[in-house]
Parts: C-alpha cells; structure tokens; sequence
C-alpha cells in the first residue's frame, strides 16, 4: 500500500514520490554494500524485522489509501525518533481484503558507520512502549480521530481460546511464536514458553521436523489444533513441488534452530565489540596515565636542571667576586710595599747631605 525508507535509496513514481512497489534485490545490494563496511563483512545475521500491526479500531481498512499514509506517517515518525542512525525498509500492508492494517520495517543490524546496532534496541516490550508513546502523541494530530489505546482498554483479552477457525488459530500462533522467539535466547527455553501457552510440539521425520498442538474452545466445542511446521509435497522424478503445507519455513525446526544459533553468534559479536571498545578505552586510559606521569618526570627534570642552573650561576658570582677582591687586595699590598720601598730609600739621601758639612770642617781642621 505504501512505502518509505531511512539512510537507503528507493524507486520513484514518475511522479517523485516513492513508490509503493519496490525492487527487494535493489535494496539488499544496499544492505550488502553497509554490511561489507563492518568488523566481520561476512557475519549471516544482518537484518532485524519488525511487525507492527493497527487494531481495527485504529484503522479500520474503509478507506484504505489514505489509513496507509497515515499508518506510513506514524511508523516513519517512530522509526525516525528510535532509529534514525541505521538503514531501513517501511511497508504498509493489508491482509487480503479486509484484513488488518499492519507495518514491516526492516533494520540492517550494521550502521552506515560500519559498527553494529545494538540487540537490546529490539527489546519487543521496548519497542512496543515507545510505539504505544508514538500513537498516544501523534496518532489524533495524524488521523483526527482520538486514540483509545486497544491494546491496554479491552474489558476481555481476545486471545487463542476465541478463535473460531483453524486459520485463525494459525495467524495467533505464528504472532506467539514470533514473540517468544524475540524473548528467549535458545530452543529449550522456546519450547517451555509455548508449553507455558498450552502448546506442545511433538517431532516428526526422525527428528526433523515439528507439529504444533494446542486445545482450543471454537463454536462447535473442545478440540485440538496442529499444523505441521513446514512441509513440501514434491515429485521424486521432476523435482516439482506440488503443494506446501504448514505454517511457514521459518516456523520449521531447522529454521528456528539456525535463527536461535544466529541469535548467539551475534550476542557474542557484540560481546566481542564490546570488550573491544574496552578494551580500546583502557588502552587510552593506560596511554593518558603514561603521558602524565611522562609530563610529571619532564616537569621534575626541568625543575632540577632550572635548580642546578641557578646554583651554577651564583658559584660563578661568587667566584668572581672572590677573584675581584683578591685582586684588589693584591694591588692594596703593591701598593703599600711600593710606598715603603720609596721611603727606605730616600731615608740615607737626606742623612748623606746632614753630615757631608761636619766632614768638611773635620779635614780642614780647625780655625786659627
């Protein structure tokens, strides 16, 4: 009926408008080209699926061109709040005529940054509250009409033991399993969650392949509900297939094993990245410490060597001013012992000239 995308290229009308028909192989080559940019390019799980399903009350199929613009519109404002950093796909649909209006968006787990979204993004009750926010806040602006919140208001649950048909029955039990598939982490804790529905699977082919179970209440009374998980009648010789039965290949024991193996790896990818990132983090913490401690040694021997500058510098005024007044004090005693040689020496001069004339009066002898 309608649809739009986040951070990837779509098909346009002739118009311009995005188109409601879309090339799958056309935006997987995108999904592909993001994922190469990733830690591990060649990991299986990369895309993240989510149904989001308007009770007829919210949109009751009268006029079904313009309830999907509207159901187009809240779904892309929620995956833009909520998911805005990742590559998306939205399509509205409706199941056959009359069936309920519902949304699959699909998430590429790798950013176009090449690093991976995280799983706890995907929480189902997560998801299902930041929805029930989004119609609470948007869905009268949107549509005119007021919102009554289904899901929270009904006076009595319409679940499994309602239904009235075997169709019926399949469509709810394909939504359970969904759900416990998104809650639980492995296969045994799968199959105790539908036990704890009322539903039992018993194995068949050898081990290969399941049969879902359930006692139901329909109009005509208690019975027991199964369906095979998944099964081809094919032709031995031809290899055509002539008719498929059960609920779904991805409701088939293999698939549900191989989705819950997936489901593993990337929980420890994402361990992995994790401790990557701290372990990055550290690293840069231990390399910010060493160059503090590098600039603190640096700082200390810069303040030695300023210390030992300073000391260098007044030893050498010191010294120079000891050589000055050695100096000064040698050329004082020149001095003095100059001025002593000068006296001793003029001293004998001036007794020689005091006694020259008594000499004189001595060899002349005296007077007559």
């Amino acid at each position: 009926m309608a649809a739009s995308g986040f951070n990837i290229k779509m098909l346009h009308d002739n118009d311009g408008k995005i188109s409601a028909t879309q090339n799958g192989a056309y935006l997987e080559r995108q999904f592909r080209t993001v994922l190469k940019r990733a830690h591990n390019p060649r990991r299986c799980y990369q895309a993240q699926t989510i149904i989001i399903s308007f009770d007829p009350t919210e949109f009751d199929t009268s006029d079904l061109k313009a309830q999907s613009q509207q159901a187009l519109r809240l779904v892309q404002h929620y995956v833009r709040k909520h998911f805005a950093d990742c590559q998306s796909v939205i399509a509205i649909q409706s199941d056959g005529e009359g069936g309920k209006l519902h949304a699959h968006v699909v998430m590429n787990t790798i950013k176009p940054n090449g690093k991976t979204v995280a799983t706890n993004r995907f929480n189902i009750n997560k998801l299902r509250k930041d929805f029930d926010r989004e119609m609470k806040t948007n869905y009268q602006r949107i549509t005119g009409r007021q919102w009554t919140n289904p899901v929270h208001n009904q006076t009595e649950r319409k679940d499994i033991h309602n239904l009235t048909t075997k169709s019926e029955w399949q469509h709810q039990l394909k939504e359970l399993i969904n759900q416990i598939k998104a809650k639980v982490d492995n296969i045994t804790d799968f199959l105790k969650q539908l036990e704890q529905h009322s539903i039992t699977v018993t194995e068949r082919q050898k081990g290969k392949a399941w049969t879902y179970h359930q006692i139901v209440s329909t109009k005509t009374g208690t019975r027991e509900m199964k369906v095979r998980d998944f099964y081809q009648r094919i032709d031995k010789e031809t290899g055509e297939i002539k008719s498929t039965r059960g609920l779904g290949q991805s409701f088939s024991k293999s698939e549900i094993e191989r989705y819950f193996n997936r489901k593993k790896e990337n929980e420890k990818e994402k361990q992995n990245y994790d401790r990557r990132e701290n372990d990055g983090l550290e690293k840069v913490k231990t390399m910010a410490a060493d160059a503090r401690a590098r600039a603190r040694q640096q700082r200390r021997i810069n303040e030695v060597a300023e210390q030992q500058l300073k000391e260098a510098i007044d030893e050498e005024k010191r010294k120079a001013v000891e050589q000055k007044t050695r100096l000064l004090n040698q050329e004082q005693r020149q001095a003095r012992g100059t001025k002593r040689v000068s006296r001793q020496a003029t001293k004998p001069k001036r007794e020689s000239r005091s006694k020259q004339p008594r000499r004189s009066k001595e060899i002349e002898g005296p007077e007559r």
